[in-house]
Protein backbone atom coordinates (compact mmCIF):
# COMPACT_ATOMS: atom_id res chain seq x y z
CA UNK A 1 0.00 0.00 0.00
CA UNK A 2 1.67 3.33 -0.90
CA UNK A 3 2.36 5.29 2.22
CA UNK A 4 0.53 8.52 2.58
CA UNK A 5 1.14 11.80 4.68
CA UNK A 6 -1.43 13.53 6.95
CA UNK A 7 -1.78 17.20 5.59
CA UNK A 8 -1.93 20.54 7.57
CA UNK A 9 -5.72 21.49 8.62
CA UNK A 10 -4.77 24.88 9.65
CA UNK A 11 -1.79 26.44 8.20
CA UNK A 12 -2.70 29.84 6.25
CA UNK A 13 -5.02 30.45 8.64
CA UNK A 14 -3.78 29.76 12.27
CA UNK A 15 -0.40 29.74 11.27
CA UNK A 16 1.79 30.53 8.50
CA UNK A 17 1.85 28.49 5.61
CA UNK A 18 5.14 29.43 4.28
CA UNK A 19 8.30 27.62 5.76
CA UNK A 20 10.79 30.86 6.79
CA UNK A 21 7.46 33.01 7.78
CA UNK A 22 6.86 30.14 10.37
CA UNK A 23 10.12 28.52 11.07
CA UNK A 24 11.06 33.14 12.21
CA UNK A 25 7.77 32.81 14.21
CA UNK A 26 8.34 29.64 16.03
CA UNK A 27 12.29 31.34 16.88
CA UNK A 28 10.77 34.05 17.95
CA UNK A 29 8.41 32.69 20.45
CA UNK A 30 10.72 30.26 21.59
CA UNK A 31 13.53 32.81 22.31
CA UNK A 32 10.75 34.99 23.98
CA UNK A 33 10.06 32.56 26.04
CA UNK A 34 13.28 31.72 27.46
CA UNK A 35 14.18 35.60 27.76
CA UNK A 36 10.98 35.54 30.23
CA UNK A 37 11.48 32.24 32.21
CA UNK A 38 14.32 32.79 34.96
CA UNK A 39 13.44 28.91 36.08
CA UNK A 40 12.04 25.88 34.82
CA UNK A 41 12.44 22.17 35.61
CA UNK A 42 15.53 20.52 34.58
CA UNK A 43 14.62 17.75 32.45
CA UNK A 44 10.78 17.73 31.56
CA UNK A 45 9.59 14.28 30.68
CA UNK A 46 6.18 15.21 29.21
CA UNK A 47 4.60 18.77 28.64
CA UNK A 48 0.55 19.92 28.28
CA UNK A 49 0.60 22.97 25.63
CA UNK A 50 -2.41 24.42 24.18
CA UNK A 51 -3.53 24.22 20.42
CA UNK A 52 -5.45 27.45 19.64
CA UNK A 53 -4.27 30.32 16.79
CA UNK A 54 -0.41 31.47 17.68
CA UNK A 55 -1.64 34.50 18.08
CA UNK A 56 -3.72 33.62 20.64
CA UNK A 57 -1.42 30.58 22.41
CA UNK A 58 2.01 30.37 20.52
CA UNK A 59 3.63 32.63 23.81
CA UNK A 60 2.08 29.99 26.02
CA UNK A 61 3.20 27.07 24.08
CA UNK A 62 6.54 27.73 23.94
CA UNK A 63 7.09 28.06 27.32
CA UNK A 64 6.62 24.31 27.36
CA UNK A 65 9.24 23.91 24.38
CA UNK A 66 11.75 25.93 24.56
CA UNK A 67 12.98 23.91 27.93
CA UNK A 68 13.31 21.34 25.72
CA UNK A 69 15.77 22.66 23.74
CA UNK A 70 19.39 20.63 23.73
CA UNK A 71 17.57 17.16 25.14
CA UNK A 72 17.49 14.04 23.04
CA UNK A 73 14.07 11.90 22.94
CA UNK A 74 13.96 8.83 20.40
CA UNK A 75 10.02 8.78 20.25
CA UNK A 76 7.53 11.67 21.17
CA UNK A 77 3.85 10.65 22.39
CA UNK A 78 1.86 13.37 21.36
CA UNK A 79 -1.65 13.14 22.87
CA UNK A 80 -4.58 15.37 22.71
CA UNK A 81 -8.71 15.90 21.78
CA UNK A 82 -10.61 15.23 18.74
CA UNK A 83 -12.54 18.36 18.40
CA UNK A 84 -14.76 16.85 15.38
CA UNK A 85 -15.70 12.83 16.30
CA UNK A 86 -17.26 11.97 19.39
CA UNK A 87 -16.20 8.66 19.70
CA UNK A 88 -15.63 6.54 22.63
CA UNK A 89 -11.68 5.53 23.64
CA UNK A 90 -8.87 6.69 21.45
CA UNK A 91 -8.07 6.76 18.05
CA UNK A 92 -4.23 6.74 15.93
CA UNK A 93 -3.88 6.58 11.97
CA UNK A 94 -3.67 4.08 9.81
CA UNK A 95 -0.87 1.92 9.02
CA UNK A 96 0.00 2.86 5.83
CA UNK A 97 0.28 6.49 7.57
CA UNK A 98 3.75 7.72 7.43
CA UNK A 99 3.68 11.09 8.90
CA UNK A 100 2.53 14.29 9.92
CA UNK A 101 3.20 16.99 7.26
CA UNK A 102 3.74 20.72 8.09
CA UNK A 103 5.36 24.11 6.06
CA UNK A 104 9.23 23.09 7.86
CA UNK A 105 8.49 19.21 6.33
CA UNK A 106 7.40 15.79 7.77
CA UNK A 107 7.53 14.18 11.25
CA UNK A 108 7.54 10.64 10.71
CA UNK A 109 5.04 8.44 12.92
CA UNK A 110 6.47 5.28 14.65
CA UNK A 111 4.44 3.24 12.63
CA UNK A 112 4.96 -0.06 14.99
CA UNK A 113 4.31 1.90 18.01
CA UNK A 114 0.59 2.85 16.18
CA UNK A 115 0.05 -0.91 15.20
CA UNK A 116 0.82 -1.92 18.55
CA UNK A 117 -2.09 0.73 19.90
CA UNK A 118 -4.05 -0.85 17.41
CA UNK A 119 -4.62 -4.33 19.38
CA UNK A 120 -5.20 -2.87 22.11
CA UNK A 121 -8.73 -2.86 23.93
CA UNK A 122 -10.07 0.84 23.52
CA UNK A 123 -8.23 2.17 19.90
CA UNK A 124 -9.10 2.13 16.24
CA UNK A 125 -7.59 3.39 13.64
CA UNK A 126 -8.38 5.79 10.69
CA UNK A 127 -7.14 9.15 9.28
CA UNK A 128 -10.52 10.39 8.74
CA UNK A 129 -10.50 11.33 12.70
CA UNK A 130 -7.03 13.25 12.12
CA UNK A 131 -7.54 15.26 8.53
CA UNK A 132 -9.19 18.04 9.78
CA UNK A 133 -7.81 18.19 13.47
CA UNK A 134 -5.76 20.58 14.46
CA UNK A 135 -4.78 19.49 18.56
CA UNK A 136 -2.02 17.60 17.60
CA UNK A 137 -0.53 19.42 14.45
CA UNK A 138 -0.23 22.95 16.34
CA UNK A 139 2.59 21.02 18.33
CA UNK A 140 4.13 20.12 15.74
CA UNK A 141 6.27 23.09 14.73
CA UNK A 142 7.24 23.70 18.19
CA UNK A 143 8.75 20.49 18.00
CA UNK A 144 10.18 20.80 14.71
CA UNK A 145 12.38 23.60 15.91
CA UNK A 146 13.58 22.75 19.04
CA UNK A 147 14.83 19.16 18.17
CA UNK A 148 17.37 19.68 15.07
CA UNK A 149 17.11 15.75 14.33
CA UNK A 150 13.40 14.77 13.20
CA UNK A 151 11.52 12.54 16.27
CA UNK A 152 9.44 10.06 15.20
CA UNK A 153 5.46 10.56 16.96
CA UNK A 154 2.97 8.41 18.20
CA UNK A 155 -0.30 10.44 17.57
CA UNK A 156 -3.27 9.52 19.54
CA UNK A 157 -6.50 11.48 19.66
CA UNK A 158 -9.10 10.82 22.41
CA UNK A 159 -12.63 10.99 21.08
CA UNK A 160 -15.57 13.12 22.29
CA UNK A 161 -17.10 10.70 24.13
CA UNK A 162 -14.48 9.08 25.63
CA UNK A 163 -14.47 7.88 29.27
CA UNK A 164 -12.44 7.68 32.53
CA UNK A 165 -11.90 4.12 31.84
CA UNK A 166 -10.59 5.39 28.31
CA UNK A 167 -8.28 7.38 30.00
CA UNK A 168 -7.17 4.60 32.32
CA UNK A 169 -6.10 2.76 29.16
CA UNK A 170 -4.85 5.14 27.33
CA UNK A 171 -2.39 5.61 30.64
CA UNK A 172 -1.30 1.86 30.34
CA UNK A 173 -0.34 2.63 26.49
CA UNK A 174 1.52 5.53 27.60
CA UNK A 175 3.68 3.51 30.01
CA UNK A 176 4.08 0.78 27.15
CA UNK A 177 5.94 3.44 25.30
CA UNK A 178 7.23 4.93 27.62
CA UNK A 179 11.33 4.92 28.25
CA UNK A 180 13.83 7.05 29.36
CA UNK A 181 14.07 8.84 25.86
CA UNK A 182 10.41 9.28 25.43
CA UNK A 183 9.30 12.83 25.69
CA UNK A 184 4.95 12.75 25.88
CA UNK A 185 3.47 15.91 24.45
CA UNK A 186 -0.51 16.44 26.01
CA UNK A 187 -2.33 19.10 23.55
CA UNK A 188 -4.90 21.01 25.85
CA UNK A 189 -6.55 24.34 26.14
CA UNK A 190 -8.27 25.11 29.04
CA UNK A 191 -10.89 26.88 29.89
CA UNK A 192 -13.66 27.52 27.12
CA UNK A 193 -16.09 30.71 28.78
CA UNK A 194 -19.30 32.12 27.39
CA UNK A 195 -22.30 31.58 25.22
CA UNK A 196 -20.49 30.21 21.94
CA UNK A 197 -19.05 27.74 24.37
CA UNK A 198 -22.11 26.94 25.87
CA UNK A 199 -20.45 27.67 29.35
CA UNK A 200 -21.36 30.08 31.05
CA UNK A 201 -20.52 29.47 35.39
CA UNK A 202 -20.83 32.99 36.35
CA UNK A 203 -21.52 36.11 34.93
CA UNK A 204 -19.83 38.75 37.45
CA UNK A 205 -15.92 38.95 37.96
CA UNK A 206 -15.60 36.92 35.13
CA UNK A 207 -11.70 37.49 34.93
CA UNK A 208 -10.41 36.69 37.79
CA UNK A 209 -13.21 33.78 38.53
CA UNK A 210 -11.65 32.26 35.10
CA UNK A 211 -8.17 32.69 36.47
CA UNK A 212 -9.21 30.66 39.94
CA UNK A 213 -10.65 27.81 37.75
CA UNK A 214 -7.75 27.54 35.62
CA UNK A 215 -5.49 27.48 38.46
CA UNK A 216 -7.41 25.45 40.43
CA UNK A 217 -7.52 22.60 37.56
CA UNK A 218 -3.03 23.37 37.29
CA UNK A 219 -2.57 22.80 40.95
CA UNK A 220 -3.93 19.70 40.60
CA UNK A 221 -2.46 18.97 37.31
CA UNK A 222 1.12 19.94 39.40
CA UNK A 223 0.20 17.84 42.28
CA UNK A 224 0.30 14.88 39.69
CA UNK A 225 -3.29 14.63 41.15
CA UNK A 226 -5.83 12.72 38.71
CA UNK A 227 -8.89 12.22 41.26
CA UNK A 228 -8.70 15.63 42.51
CA UNK A 229 -8.34 16.64 38.85
CA UNK A 230 -11.24 14.63 37.27
CA UNK A 231 -13.40 16.09 40.24
CA UNK A 232 -12.61 19.36 39.53
CA UNK A 233 -13.87 18.82 35.57
CA UNK A 234 -16.89 16.54 36.48
CA UNK A 235 -18.27 19.29 39.50
CA UNK A 236 -17.32 22.51 37.31
CA UNK A 237 -18.23 21.56 34.42
CA UNK A 238 -15.18 23.15 33.32
CA UNK A 239 -14.89 22.92 29.82
CA UNK A 240 -11.10 21.67 29.34
CA UNK A 241 -10.95 20.53 26.40
CA UNK A 242 -8.37 18.09 26.26
CA UNK A 243 -9.26 17.08 29.97
CA UNK A 244 -9.59 13.23 29.77
CA UNK A 245 -5.67 13.58 27.90
CA UNK A 246 -4.36 15.16 30.43
CA UNK A 247 -6.38 12.67 33.14
CA UNK A 248 -4.21 9.80 31.06
CA UNK A 249 -1.14 11.81 31.60
CA UNK A 250 -1.59 12.06 35.45
CA UNK A 251 -2.68 8.20 35.46
CA UNK A 252 0.51 6.88 33.69
CA UNK A 253 2.78 9.35 35.59
CA UNK A 254 5.29 7.65 38.35
CA UNK A 255 5.75 8.29 42.03
CA UNK A 256 8.34 11.36 41.08
CA UNK A 257 5.81 13.75 39.70
CA UNK A 258 6.34 16.91 39.74
CA UNK A 259 4.57 19.43 37.53
CA UNK A 260 4.99 23.34 37.06
CA UNK A 261 2.92 25.84 35.33
CA UNK A 262 5.21 27.60 32.89
CA UNK A 263 3.01 30.50 31.48
CA UNK A 264 -0.69 31.39 31.51
CA UNK A 265 -2.89 33.46 29.70
CA UNK A 266 -6.64 34.37 27.94
CA UNK A 267 -7.80 35.37 25.29
CA UNK A 268 -10.13 37.54 26.91
CA UNK A 269 -7.38 39.19 29.06
CA UNK A 270 -5.36 39.68 24.87
CA UNK A 271 -8.78 40.98 23.29
CA UNK A 272 -10.83 42.48 26.52
CA UNK A 273 -13.81 40.61 24.93
CA UNK A 274 -14.71 38.92 28.29
CA UNK A 275 -18.21 37.32 27.23
CA UNK A 276 -15.99 34.94 25.27
CA UNK A 277 -12.88 33.87 26.58
CA UNK A 278 -10.24 30.43 26.12
CA UNK A 279 -7.42 30.17 28.63
CA UNK A 280 -3.89 28.64 27.58
CA UNK A 281 -2.14 27.09 29.79
CA UNK A 282 1.41 25.66 29.52
CA UNK A 283 2.97 22.87 32.25
CA UNK A 284 6.26 21.05 31.99
CA UNK A 285 6.51 17.75 34.24
CA UNK A 286 9.25 15.44 35.22
CA UNK A 287 8.78 11.78 36.62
Amino acid sequence: MTETALLPAVAGRWYPDERDALAGLVDSLLDDARARTAETLAAPSAVIAPHAGFAYSGAVAAAAFAPLAGRRFDRIVLIGPSHYFGFSGAAVPEPHTAAFRTPLGDVPIDRDAVAGLTRLTGFQSGDGIFTPEHALESELPFLQRVFPKVVPVVPILMGGGASSDDAARVAEAIDSLRTASTLVVVSSDFTHFGPRFGYVPFTDDVPRRIRELDLAAAGAIEAGDAAAFSALVRTTGATICGHRAIEALLKSSSPGFTGRLAAYDTSGRMTGAWDHSVSYASIAVTG
